[in-house]
């Protein structure tokens, strides 16, 4: 995989948080990781929002039902 060098501004607050849980040698891909992670989540949002469209809204049961099994499996959020 190709690698490209960035220069990108952080709140200073942030970055030490973030050096604190990846140590000063893994803040590159610790940042790489959520931004992929971020990237991932809208792409989520808007295949929930193209299903939506063309769907409609998914019914209250059905998100009751997810919402418990979700539960059930990791806890209450």
């Amino acid at each position: 995989m190709a690698v490209v060098k960035k220069s990108v501004a952080f709140d200073e607050k942030v970055v030490k948080q973030a050096i604190e849980k990846a140590g000063e040698r893994g803040f590159s891909r610790y940042v790489n990781d959520a931004v992929a992670q971020r990237l991932q989540a809208e792409r989520i949002y808007a295949f929930y929002d193209q299903f939506v469209a063309e769907h409609g809204p998914v019914p209250d049961d059905i998100v009751r039902e997810v919402e418990e099994e979700w539960a059930a499996a990791f806890g209450e959020r």
